[in-house]
């Protein structure tokens, strides 16, 4: 059965199943608490420095997507954006908590990329609001971010801290087909792919629940279903890639 595992420790075929799509992702329990996630989130939405992205009202952090032919301002933005996490996370970080997580269950060590001696943004917390969802996509930096080094790293993967569960909705939907080049005739204008690439595939769901965290692999197509009431679904996510077969390297 292609469906989601759960594990709370290492296990030994665990990033092999997710490079080889065997497992479409690993959810891990109780990476934080409820009460700290629910403190962070207070901090959060007290915060005066947001942003949009498609499918997201507002969001705290840069990513490469938002800067693909900009790699000097990637560099300036991510710098701000890293010194705005650390300022809102103080010295008890979830980014740390999820590396030491990640660490633990690969039995891989894990750092954000740097290049040039200039640090990747490390992370970014995304707040999707009633009527939110995303579309259809996948990620990639192997093929859409050739001019920056974190393209050559091997099996790129996804992870994700459910700090706030909405009140309906919200649900991760991965399905069991991965990216191929021809599949960029299937591309919307503006974000992501139609929903003709994965009709009747099979697929499977994971609900946002606070305080766990899924990886995934991100080659796999994957959308968030709409959310629904005055709750938003509250996460925060990286990627991460290998550096060298003991070594792995984040940055969003």
């Amino acid at each position: 059965m292609w469906a989601p595992q759960t594990i709370q420790k290492s296990v030994f075929y665990a990033y092999d199943e997710l490079i080889s799509g065997k497992t479409p992702a690993f959810i891990i329990p109780n990476v934080l608490s409820k009460s700290h996630c629910a403190s962070l989130c207070n901090k959060i939405s007290q915060s005066k420095i947001l942003s949009s992205a498609p499918g997201i009202s507002k969001k705290i952090g840069t990513s490469l997507s938002s800067h693909i032919y900009e790699k000097s301002k990637y560099f300036t933005d991510s710098s701000k954006s890293n010194q705005t996490l650390q300022n809102l996370f103080s010295e008890n970080s979830p980014i740390i908590t999820m590396q030491k997580k990640i660490s633990s269950v690969f039995q891989k060590h894990i750092s954000v990329a740097t290049e040039n001696a200039m640090s990747y943004s490390n992370a970014v917390i995304r707040i999707h609001q009633n009527g939110d969802s995303v579309h259809l996509h996948r990620d990639n930096s192997n093929f859409e971010m050739p001019e920056y080094e974190v393209s050559h790293f091997k099996n790129q993967m996804s992870a994700i801290l459910y700090l706030q569960s909405p009140c309906h909705g919200g649900d991760l939907t991965i399905y069991k087909k991965f990216w191929s080049k021809n599949d960029e005739r299937m591309r919307e204008p503006d974000f992501g792919y139609s929903s003709n690439l994965v009709k009747g595939l099979h697929h499977t769901s994971i609900s946002p629940t606070t305080g766990n965290m899924v990886i995934l692999n991100p080659k796999f197509y994957h959308q968030i279903e709409t959310v629904f009431g005055n709750k938003p679904r509250i996460t925060l996510g990286f990627f991460f890639g290998e550096f060298s077969q003991n070594s792995l390297r984040s940055w969003v």
